[in-house]
């Protein structure tokens, strides 16, 4: 029997001042509290390491509108794709859990660190495109960028903000810090779920041909036939990534994230999709972000997920 713990890697990024509501960071711990509730023993089995955070900084205002706290996002992406290419490195199967969603930035360049010359597709389940820059962003909000970032994409033709030379100057350093080409093309991005985006996004998404799912199409379709339809359109790339932000799940079974969004997936839709997805050999590493048990009743949406982690877990072992 195959010793899993040797092979999985337990990441957890409790940074949360990317996005508009605090809380996020504290979703990790939330999780813990949900595995000893079903007397589960995965966190014992699986023992995590940490990115050091830079919440403290979320006490003071940022001094940039457009792409607020980037000079401590950086710092926190950085260190998380140091380690992501480490972990790759060392043959081993990084599962991340993560505060806000900004942090698949880190995981993304982090992967391109350790594969340089191999196409990495990206299945990205979220209600939100997540694919804003801070020249189109409406909030500045970091959350909203990720997909940017490691595409290099600045969409200036849809440009709303001026910034400041210092924004320009940490937007290009997280931009490159797996190099000055993008770390992932935008042709190798599927969308799941995908239902609330901005004009500026739209534009992208339609000028590079992104592939997107909403949760009627999951249906619809079912899990099987969109899986296959995203291998067969991920073909070409030697691996996968896969980023299940939690707000893709509808709100009437998970009010318990920051960035809700109605006409989501249900719970047993999100297992299954992650569960099948999981089951691929391509799949190289998988992040969960956005729980945020302040928005919770009684930390019954934050058991579901952790049932989800438990799961897809189950199957990575099977079929690793």
């Amino acid at each position: 029997m195959k010793d899993s713990s040797r092979f999985i890697k337990i990441v957890e990024v409790y940074s949360d001042i990317a996005g508009r509501k605090k809380g996020a960071g504290l979703g990790i711990d939330a999780l813990m509290k949900s595995s000893q509730s079903l007397n589960s023993r995965y966190f014992k089995k699986y023992p995590a390491e940490v990115i050091l955070d830079e919440n403290s900084s979320f006490n003071e205002v940022s001094a940039y509108s457009n792409a607020k706290y980037i000079d401590k996002i950086y710092l926190v992406t950085k260190r998380l794709a140091d380690r992501i290419k480490s972990l790759r490195d060392e043959k081993l199967f990084p599962i991340v859990l993560a505060g806000d969603h900004s942090s698949c930035a880190g995981t993304m360049h982090g992967l391109k660190m350790a594969h340089p010359n191999d196409e990495i597709g990206v299945v990205y389940i979220d209600a939100h495109a997540d694919i804003h820059s801070p020249y189109t962003s409406p909030s500045g909000n970091i959350h909203g960028m990720p997909l940017s970032v490691v595409t290099n994409l600045d969409n200036k033709e849809s440009q709303i903000n001026q910034l400041d030379e210092e924004e320009i100057k940490y937007w290009e350093k997280l931009k490159d810090i797996a190099g000055e080409k993008p770390s992932i093309k935008p042709e190798n991005i599927i969308f799941c779920a995908l239902r609330d985006f901005e004009r500026a996004e739209e534009t992208l998404i339609h000028k590079h041909n992104i592939k997107k799912y909403n949760a009627k199409d999951i249906t619809y379709l079912g899990i099987k036939t969109v899986v296959d339809e995203i291998f067969k359109k991920l073909e070409h790339c030697k691996y996968i990534y896969v980023s299940f932000d939690v707000d893709s799940i509808d709100p009437l079974y998970l009010p318990g994230t920051g960035t809700p969004s109605e006409n989501g997936l249900s719970f047993e839709q999100a297992m299954q999709l992650n569960m099948q997805l999981i089951k691929n050999e391509k799949v190289c590493c998988w992040e969960i972000a956005e729980i945020n048990p302040k928005y919770d009743d009684a930390n019954r949406g934050t058991t579901a997920i952790f049932k989800i982690l438990e799961q897809v877990t189950k199957m990575l072992i099977k079929n690793y």
